[in-house]
């Protein structure tokens, strides 16, 4: 069976690609997210994108070039947004020092007056529900609110008292001052106007939205072609990077024996296990590789539901380890490639990827199979993991006042009641976005080896954008059900080529029953195998 690789697009072909024309339910939540969590959105761009000499991880069930065009555009929105702070009040205050620091006072009396509804609207809070109020604590801390609220506004009016006589002043003094105040203040309204921009960028997300093309450069066109690759060269302990929690792992190593002579039970002389062992493999790890691939490669291409399995597609995956010396690229040549299966003593592993995108790539179950031959033995591994749903926060396009009239009304609201800590930070926030996009902002970066700086993927988009929680009882059952499929469909397959080659596979048989029970795929499962992996609660 001759070796199929992937073939990695050429970045002139990637240049002028034009966004999916259906984007996934995951490419749509997580570029909603770049919008709705500063967090989430800094950690892409800083870990990922201006990460130029790191490799990316894998994307799965989503475009992360997508997702990336959207980190980019809601930071320069921010950007846009905490300039325009900076500078007005730069100009107010060069204009009338007055005017920015009446400016100021009104950011105090805004938190404290936000502090002392969140107060009123706890204490009303404890009492509807009956709940236990700290009698003592509660007014001498309302009185100190009191005080503090009131020397706040005291402040605010001598300030603009002292503001308004100034623009009486003649000729220019009285210039600068009216033009002062009319400058400064309009920074209480920027916060506002970018959070009402943010919502409509926010609504191109919906199930009929239509998103903005996303605007190449070369970085986007490397990160496209990496997506492309069959080879993922990682950094941490495990190579598994952009799938997700492992949620089950085993393998077994069986003696390649001749089948036992047909004859009654315990006749005299017939051969032992050492006997009817072969002198050489029957087979090569190429040849059963490819038998199982291109057998699970029809449950894939069946029209009939009953034939096949939904959205499963089989590749073959290079796993190459960037602590460790050996080639640094996205694609290994089918030549390389047969070498690593028959030879896997190097850093790089060859996996089966089986993967099944479910819920419009919302859940991801990915079965890795690993086969060698070695020791005149055959060796089976797999590895099954599975990404868990998006981040309930980021589901707000597709949910009930998502969108829409509230929608809009809610931005508002959120943008003046986050008014004070927006200005506030806004000069932090400019100079911490300036040494994210210098590269230099990133806290993974480090070279783990003397001899060459370790490159390989650290963290992956898709894992970041998820709370490793199934949000449905259905969500855990299918995992359950196409790592079951595939696992039982792998043995199936090992055992009729072994079959077919004479070779005995009772011992085999003996593990495949014994591994299947244990690893629930026999009977009912739990998907916390080990510490890390994917809950089984629900997302709140």
């Amino acid at each position: 069976m001759p070796l199929q690789t992937l073939n990695p697009a050429s970045p002139d072909t990637v240049a002028d690609q034009p966004p999916p024309a259906d984007l996934t339910f995951a490419t749509r939540y997580l570029s909603a997210g770049a919008y709705l969590n500063p967090t989430f959105r800094d950690r892409c761009l800083r870990e990922v994108y201006y990460q130029a000499r790191r490799f990316t991880a894998p994307s799965y069930g989503f475009d992360l070039v997508t997702v990336l065009e959207h980190c980019l555009r809601a930071r320069n929105l921010t950007m846009w947004r905490d300039g325009s702070i900076v500078l007005v009040l730069a100009v107010g205050a060069y204009l009338n020092w007055i005017s920015a620091a009446s400016v100021a006072v009104v950011l105090v009396c805004l938190r404290v007056t936000n502090t002392g509804w969140r107060l009123i609207r706890d204490f009303l809070a404890r009492v509807r529900t009956g709940s236990a109020v700290d009698t003592t604590r509660s007014p001498s801390r309302g009185l100190r609110l009191l005080l503090r609220w009131a020397a706040a506004w005291i402040a605010f009016i001598l300030l603009v008292e002292n503001a308004l006589s100034a623009t009486t002043a003649a000729g220019s003094a009285g210039l600068r001052s009216v033009t002062a105040l009319l400058v400064a203040p309009s920074a209480l309204l920027l916060p506002v106007l970018f959070a009402l921009w943010r919502q409509k960028r926010i609504e191109d997300f919906t199930m009929y939205g239509g998103p903005p093309q996303i605007r190449w450069n070369e970085r986007k066109r490397v990160i496209s072609q990496q997506q492309t690759g069959n080879t993922i060269v990682y950094s941490n302990f495990e190579p598994f990077i952009g799938a997700g929690d492992v949620v089950s792992n085993w393998g077994f190593a069986q003696r390649l024996v001749r089948k036992q002579p047909a004859g009654p039970a315990g006749t005299f002389g017939e051969p032992t296990e050492g006997e009817r062992e072969f002198e050489e493999p029957p087979f090569s790890a190429e040849q059963i590789v490819g038998y199982v691939r291109h057998h699970l490669r029809k449950l894939s291409s069946k029209a009939l539901p009953e034939m096949s399995i939904p959205d499963l597609t089989i590749q073959d995956r290079i796993f190459q380890s960037a602590r460790e010396d050996g080639p640094r690229t996205t694609f290994t040549a089918p030549e390389e490639m047969a070498e690593i299966i028959r030879n896997p003593t190097n850093p790089a592993r060859h996996y089966l990827a089986c993967q099944v995108v479910s819920w419009g790539g919302d859940v991801v179950t990915t079965v890795y199979v690993h086969i060698a031959v070695q020791g005149r033995s055959l060796y089976l591994e797999v590895t099954s993991t599975t990404l868990a749903p998006c981040n309930e926060r980021y589901r707000l396009v597709d949910s009930d006042g998502g969108t829409g009239a509230r929608a809009w009304l809610r931005a508002a609201v959120d943008g003046a009641r986050h008014t004070p800590r927006t200005i506030v930070h806004a000069p932090g926030n400019l100079i911490r976005a300036m040494i994210d996009m210098s590269g230099y902002g990133s806290r993974t970066r480090r070279g783990t080896s003397r001899r060459r700086r370790d490159y390989g993927a650290l963290v992956s988009v898709r894992e970041m954008g998820t709370r490793d929680k199934l949000r449905n009882f259905t969500q855990r059952q299918d995992i359950l059900k196409f790592r079951r499929l595939i696992e039982s469909r792998v043995f199936s397959h090992v055992l009729d080529f072994l079959d077919e080659r004479d070779v005995d596979t009772s011992e085999v048989r003996a593990q495949r029953a014994t591994i299947l029970y244990n690893s629930g795929i026999l009977v009912g499962g739990d998907m916390s195998v080990r510490e890390g992996s994917v809950s089984n609660q629900t997302s709140e």
